[in-house]
């Protein structure tokens, strides 16, 4: 059996918790404007991906979707990139 590189190992164990991550857009035609969007992945599920909001509405919308995480039994999450622990985290 092959082995696992170390990236392809940490990378392998972030795909066995749900993840939220929020993602900002610009645009510059006519104006410049930032557009947030949040996308929730779980583990044998279809990526969920919320568009269009400005940042107070995304950073609300990610804190409901860690709610249900935790909602929903799980007790760890990648939030943004990082590795948290859904029973001592506010985000």
């Amino acid at each position: 059996m092959p082995r696992l590189t170390i990236g392809a190992q940490i990378f392998s164990n972030m795909l066995r918790y749900p993840r939220v991550e929020i993602i900002k857009r610009k645009t510059y035609v006519p104006i410049y404007q930032e557009y947030y969007e949040v996308q929730t992945m779980r583990p044998n599920r279809p990526m969920k991906s919320k568009f269009g909001m400005d940042k107070s509405q995304a950073m609300s919308y990610s804190r409901r979707e860690v709610a249900k995480l935790k909602k929903e039994g799980y007790t760890k999450a990648v939030y943004n990139s990082m590795m948290v622990d859904l029973n001592t985290f506010c985000p």
